[in-house]
């Protein structure tokens, strides 16, 4: 508890932490509200409002592809930043389980995500649902809950693949070029070559959308939550298996 305790107090008083948040933040909805504008007065007034809401609750996490990416960057400099500022080895003096401060970090990455993604939801839902209010949309229909649980997945799964990166890189600039490429430039690149979609729908990003209704399905929604669910626990388990002992150079 004390290292997840001091990991807490260095993410909530660092000013890139909160930046990053809000930035995620604002790039989602940027994205969700003009798309609520366009897509949501498209609906006909034949659905119910179950499905109402249903369609809100796509379109709230619209940006959330971009989200992604500024969480997945936080992830990495919440790991190499204290690298190169050389702070990692006061860390390190004080708590000297390294797997430990992996794991706090981790942890305290998880809930901010977790935080952004309540931020981006309710934000764009509400919006959403004004802008259908002659459907009389639902607040929480049971089929929002796979939504609103894969979201979660894709930010956690962001902010660990960074954070899992700036680790086994120990290069900020490296691991977020690589971050970049694995959630956004692969897929394009496989979808263009015959066959290569069969690949590309195994990266994280791809999986995810395909959740979140935002990308066509190619597997079933198990498989999907699967794909998304190693890369999320894979990479930091990596990280934490070449971790070196306490008392090891850094």
């Amino acid at each position: 508890m004390r290292t997840l305790a001091a990991e807490w107090i260095k993410f909530r008083t660092l000013r890139s932490s909160l930046w990053s948040l809000a930035a995620a933040v604002a790039v989602a909805l940027a994205v969700t509200v003009p798309a609520a504008g366009t897509v949501l007065p498209r609906l006909d007034a034949g659905r119910s409002p179950d499905q109402a809401s249903l369609v809100a609750w796509s379109v709230a996490f619209f940006g959330l592809a971009l989200s992604a990416l500024v969480i997945g960057v936080l992830g990495v400099i919440t790991m190499t930043g204290e690298q190169a500022s050389g702070m990692i080895n006061l860390t390190y003096t004080a708590m000297p389980s390294r797997r430990g401060v992996l794991l706090a970090k981790a942890a305290v990455l998880t809930g901010a995500a977790l935080v952004t993604l309540v931020l981006i939801g309710t934000t764009g839902y509400l919006y959403g649902r004004a802008v259908i209010a002659r459907l009389h949309p639902t607040l929480l229909p049971p089929d929002a809950w796979p939504l609103i649980g894969s979201a979660a997945l894709v930010l956690v799964t962001a902010a660990l693949l960074g954070l899992a990166l700036g680790a086994l890189l120990r290069s900020g600039a490296l691991a977020a070029v690589v971050l970049i490429a694995t959630l956004y430039v692969l897929p394009f690149i496989l979808m263009s070559i015959p066959g290569g979609e069969n690949v590309g729908e195994f990266l994280p990003l791809v999986a995810g959308l395909q959740l979140l209704h935002h990308f066509p399905q190619t597997m079933p929604a198990t498989t999907a939550f699967a794909v998304c669910a190693l890369w999320m626990v894979a990479p930091i388990g990596i990280a934490l298996a070449i971790s070196p002992g306490p008392g090891s150079p850094s």
